[in-house]
């Protein structure tokens, strides 16, 4: 097989390009004809040629530039655009049905697993309450998975009134198995205790100590720059008091730092004060029926909300959050994709694409947009071989009908998604 690359890298003399073999025995897809947007960035590639085996992308590039092997089914996706599969950075899974907690269970992991899958997040990092049912199913250990997102677990948030009780919450996740850790670092508006600087120093030395990154929830723009010095690894959230400033974009960067802005978050604390905007949007109806939003449309719910101190503040905050998104986003922070979905009423699936939508009206690109929920949530959280459209990668990836960077509202326009070479059903 001949990419782009690997006739760059042949004309240099670095290596040799060949056709891949029948003799090797795999069984050989091809996805072509497609706009092809890899999630790094780079400019997007039309008549795209993807070969896939064995669950793995074997090559990329245009028409010309790949050389098929023979006996392979092809697909021909003419006037369709693939982008890798979405990852969210700070999701939930296991404990919601419909609008409702308290189901976790195994089967229930799987469930919100699969329905993330159909919307085209392909891989999920749970970042909390994550319970003994979900070890199973970790990414790192359940490659063959196919028909759901792959999952990375937080376990338990990390609480603790002293650093003793806290690490012991460390070295309990560590035993039950986890891929990171999490912890909270807010006030609530003032209504609860906020863990203390002794408390979250010790955590985040512990978890390095047992060489986990650690992801923070925070608010305050002067707590987001004391996590930071004290060695946090990721903010899993907006600042939303204040605009953010030098010294933070300067953290950030110096410590290679990604922010998560989960601008879904704040809009969930207050939009079912009315009829919630999407409740009427196909893309959200064909997962998510009437019965199961009935309860947000009683009268006396949504009053409660009208009235509630802390869903108008955070509303009155989003424009704030929105506006630090845009400014990190232009001084070179990198923004990892993340909606803090599947709590109840933060709808999974659909408010990833929700999300990206908010993160346009931000200022970013759609283009930006893309490689925040792709390359660059996988980079910052070190998940591997997902993310991108590249030779050895998994073959995480959607097929839409419109092309996102004409408007990102197109990644609504979904086709099919594929997981690890296998479309999703």
């Amino acid at each position: 097989m001949k990419t782009r690359h690997c006739l760059i890298l042949a004309l240099m003399g670095f290596i040799s390009c060949s056709t891949p073999q029948q003799t090797d025995n795999k069984v050989y897809t091809a996805f072509t004809g497609a706009t092809i947007i890899d999630g790094t960035g780079a400019a997007p590639i039309q008549n795209g040629v993807l070969l896939v085996a064995d669950g793995r992308i074997v090559a990329m590039g245009a028409k010309n530039e790949v050389t098929l092997p023979d006996n392979i089914t092809v697909n021909d996706l003419s006037g369709k655009t693939i982008i890798p599969g979405l990852i969210n950075a700070h999701g939930h899974v296991g404990d919601v049905k419909g609008i409702e907690g308290g189901h976790y269970s195994r089967q229930n992991v799987i469930d919100n697993l699969s329905l993330f899958a159909r919307y085209g997040v392909t891989t999920v990092v749970s970042l909390g309450a994550d319970k003994e049912e979900a070890v199973s199913l970790r990414a790192a250990v359940d490659t063959a998975a196919r028909q759901r997102a792959r999952l990375y677990i937080a376990g338990e948030v990390i609480s603790g009134n002293t650093p003793e009780e806290a690490v012991a919450v460390v070295d309990q996740n560590d035993a039950m198995g986890v891929d990171f850790m999490k912890i909270r670092v807010d006030d609530n508006l003032g209504s609860s205790p906020k863990m203390t600087e002794d408390v979250y120093k010790a955590v985040i030395n512990r978890s390095h100590e047992l060489g986990y990154k650690i992801a923070t929830h925070m608010y305050y723009l002067d707590d987001a720059k004391k996590l930071l010095a004290a060695g946090s690894d990721f903010l899993a959230h907006s600042v939303r008091d204040l605009p953010v400033d030098d010294e933070l974009t300067g953290l950030l960067k110096e410590k290679k730092v990604c922010y998560c802005p989960t601008l879904t978050r704040e809009l969930s604390t207050y939009v079912y004060e009315d009829t919630a905007f999407f409740f009427s949007d196909p893309f959200f109806q064909k997962e998510f029926s009437e019965a199961t939003v009935q309860p947000l449309l009683d009268p006396a719910r949504q009053e409660q909300i009208k009235n509630s101190k802390s869903a108008q503040t955070y509303k009155q905050q989003l424009p704030t959050a929105m506006a630090n998104l845009k400014t990190l986003a232009d001084n070179g922070v990198t923004i990892a994709f993340g909606t803090d979905s599947g709590i109840p009423t933060r709808f999974m699936g659909y408010f990833e694409h929700l999300e990206m939508a908010m993160m346009a009206d931000a200022g970013m690109s759609p283009m930006q947009i893309i490689v925040s929920a792709t390359s660059d949530a996988a980079r910052c959280l070190d998940l591997k071989d997902v993310g991108k459209i590249a030779s050895g990668y998994w073959a995480d990836f959607v097929v839409l009908d419109a092309n996102p960077l004409d408007d990102i509202k197109n990644s609504r326009s979904i086709s099919g998604v594929w997981i690890g070479g296998e479309k999703v059903k």
